[in-house]
């Protein structure tokens, strides 16, 4: 007769672990009767073991019913609930045929099988992390890595070196499925995550011991900022015969080639700007220095208009030595959008390449003359292998892994790319708000970047009034004047007087608004631009005079309980000439809101002339608001501001409908509202005594 145990015998540093007393399994025969004739047999186990500080064995044994033998009969043992934890446990069985007993199963095999019983879930584990500590201050940010530990806790009583892997989950509400494993048992690891969103972010996490256990969870809090600006930013609007794209963030100046003309209408329509490539050779801008490490996490963005769709072409790259970086545009090859990276450098073997392709598995074609944003993602971290990720306006096109990296050191290219012979690849058609990160954007602030572009919600000329209103330029919702409110237009000289003296002038156009500062105003019904995202608000406004103590707010926009905005005169505190135009912003809509001012000190206020153009520009993915001053933008009067929140009452020309009205005496006249944040050399545009009826 013989045993065994059905050959899962493990043994040393093979044995297994159980969470609970386990279930032993054998198989009997009884070699000695054929011919079908088995007489039914018995299985005995023995569970043994040294306990802790013991030199003697303990064991106790354990008989089965009598069952006929078969290749297939189990013979089980469940062992019993009394045995010692943490000690190694040893079993063996032996079959008995009513005449006597075969040899135990581990006769003639120097090993036996083993387990040892762990009942004892492990402790909580610790999780740190050096870039977002569990505070109470925001961190970068979204789509920035950081590296979060998890560990064993020292601090506890129970053993570390018990715990062999970590579940964790960041910002799920379900159990932690993923799984790190350290270098070895009691260790701990580390792993790579972006926070994808803004505010609250978070990771849960359990600690698995050898048997399986696991600990309560640990949930780690941390808070995110929105992210990092743009590493580089070129908005493409600058003035015409300028030498270079000026970069937002002043530091990637690009030369310009003579195949490059700014003024191009932008993507936003005369109220936004653009340039324009000619795809020869002189059709460039070079940053000169290196704007991204390309081994790591990046993101750039462009709104692109091409006007040839016959031939490669390049958006956006950055100069390898023999290949570039990574290229962003329009491949010939496969007809649509494409995001890739060379496998090497110099001499490389391919490209790894997302392509932009729609639900039935076909390539985007693009649209000729068309405006349409095209952003490429590589996120390094990415789960799985480091990924690219094509999106063209806001919605995720094509992606392909990226199993090799590497760092370039040349220049960003906007509308070439490099190759070993030379450039090529020069793009046809416009371009406009160029964007580069050193991170990975996430899909909403993808969708967000399509704010930006500018769209005219009101323009009030007020050259007239019909009634109580004043028209709005294109049949939208009018101005209604309050108090004694007037629209102003001069008399016509008249042709039998000529010793007359004539009326002053409107100050743009055949009319303005006229306030005394004694509870005149306009105003709309609605919000034309709310403010919860990118905005530009703008007028022209004429100081019947500069003294005073009282504040005279030009435009606000209203919430429940505090202004948006509010661009206003601000007369000197001591009775001096140091009066400003100033812009003040609510963080949030509570009457007890911190409010933020920026002041403008190169253009002072000033009762002549025609006026001075104000203008507030809210660019909601930058953070970053501005007010100008006859189109120019002083140091002081521009900032970050990360305020997002909707207005709920309509637009205040000459008041503020919160807190002191601060009623305006002047004259105001060409009052716009956009969504979207409106470039600078477009305000100066509109600063100009001059009526657009199509900006």
């Amino acid at each position: 007769m013989s045993s065994d145990s059905g050959g899962s015998c493990k043994w040393g540093a093979a044995r297994p672990y159980a969470e609970e007393p386990p279930k032993l399994t054998a198989y009997a025969s009884d070699p000695d009767h054929g011919g079908g004739k088995t007489d039914k047999v018995k299985v005995q186990f023995k569970v043994a073991w040294t306990p802790k500080g013991a030199t003697t064995e303990t064991s106790y044994t354990y008989d089965t019913l009598y069952l006929s033998p078969t290749s297939t009969t189990k013979y089980q043992h469940h062992v019993k609930t009394s045995i010692p934890e943490g000690v190694v446990i040893y079993w063996s069985a032996r079959a008995y045929d009513g005449d006597g007993w075969g040899p135990w199963s581990t006769e003639g095999d120097p090993q036996r099988c083993e387990f040892i019983l762990d009942t004892t879930k492990p402790g909580k584990p610790l999780v740190n992390s050096l870039e977002y500590p569990s505070d109470s201050v925001e961190h970068d940010g979204v789509g920035t890595a950081g590296t979060f530990t998890f560990a064993p806790n020292p601090n506890d009583s129970i053993p570390d070196s018990d715990v062999v892997s970590y579940r964790y989950g960041f910002n799920s509400d379900a159990d932690p499925t993923t799984s790190a494993t350290p270098s070895k048992a009691g260790g701990s690891v580390s792993v790579p995550w972006a926070p994808p969103r803004w505010g609250r972010n978070w990771v849960e996490v359990i600690s698995m011991d050898k048997a399986g256990n696991s600990s309560t969870k640990a949930r780690y809090e941390f808070l995110v900022t929105e992210g990092k600006p743009a590493a580089a930013q070129w908005n493409l609007a600058d003035a015409a015969g300028s030498a270079s794209a000026h970069d937002e963030r002043g530091e990637f100046a690009a030369d310009k080639g003579s195949g490059v003309t700014f003024g191009a209408i932008g993507p936003g329509g005369n109220a936004d700007a653009a340039a324009s490539f000619d795809g020869t050779e002189d059709a460039y801008l070079d940053s000169i220095n290196t704007v991204l490490d390309t081994a790591r996490s990046f993101s750039v963005s462009a709104w692109v208009r091409p006007t040839d769709l016959s031939r490669d072409m390049t958006v956006v790259s950055q100069d390898g030595t023999g290949v570039p970086g990574f290229t962003l545009g329009y491949d010939n090859s496969v007809g649509t959008w494409a995001f890739g990276t060379s496998v090497t450098d110099v001499d490389t073997l391919g490209e790894w390449k997302a392509v932009a392709k729609g639900a039935d598995g076909k390539a985007i074609v693009p649209v000729k003359d068309a405006w349409v944003l095209l952003t490429g993602v590589y996120d390094a971290h990415a789960s799985g292998v480091p990924e690219l990720r094509l999106y063209v306006n806001k919605t995720s096109v094509g992606a392909a892994q990226r199993r090799s990296a590497w760092k370039t050191y040349g220049s960003l290219q906007i509308g070439r790319s490099m190759a070993k012979s030379g450039y090529r690849d020069h793009f046809k058609g416009d371009l406009a708000e160029v964007r580069v990160f050193d991170r990975v954007l996430p899909a909403d602030q993808i969708a967000e970047l399509m704010t930006i572009k500018p769209t005219r919600k009101g323009y009030w000329q007020l050259d007239a009034a019909g009634g109580s209103t004043s028209a709005e330029t294109g049949g939208g919702q009018a101005l209604t004047l309050a108090g004694d409110a007037r629209i102003y237009r001069p008399t016509p000289p008249d042709p039998d007087d000529p010793f007359a003296s004539p009326d002053p002038p409107a100050l743009v156009g055949d009319g303005h608004l006229l306030l005394d500062g004694s509870g005149d105003y306009a105003a709309t019904a609605t919000a034309p631009s709310t403010g919860a995202s990118s905005f530009t608000v703008t007028a022209r406004a004429q100081l019947t005079a500069i003294d005073g103590t009282v504040s005279q707010t030009v435009l606000s926009l209203p919430g429940l309980a505090a202004n948006r905005v509010q661009v206003r005169f601000r007369p000197d505190p001591e009775g001096g000439l140091d009066s400003r135009w100033e812009l003040a912003v609510a963080d949030t809509d509570s009457a007890s809101s911190t409010v933020k001012v920026f002041q403008d000190d190169r253009e002072l206020p000033d009762t002549g002339g025609s006026g001075q153009h104000l203008a507030v520009a809210y660019d909601a993915f930058a953070n970053e608001i501005r007010l100008y001053v006859e189109g120019q933008l002083a140091s002081t009067a521009y900032g970050m501001d990360d305020t997002l929140w909707s207005t709920t009452k309509g637009l205040q020309v000459g008041r503020s409908a919160l807190g002191p009205a601060e009623y305006f005496a002047g004259a105001i006249d060409e009052v716009r509202a956009y969504d979207g944040a409106v470039d600078p050399e477009v305000v100066k545009q509109m600063s100009l005594l001059t009526a657009v009826p199509d900006m």
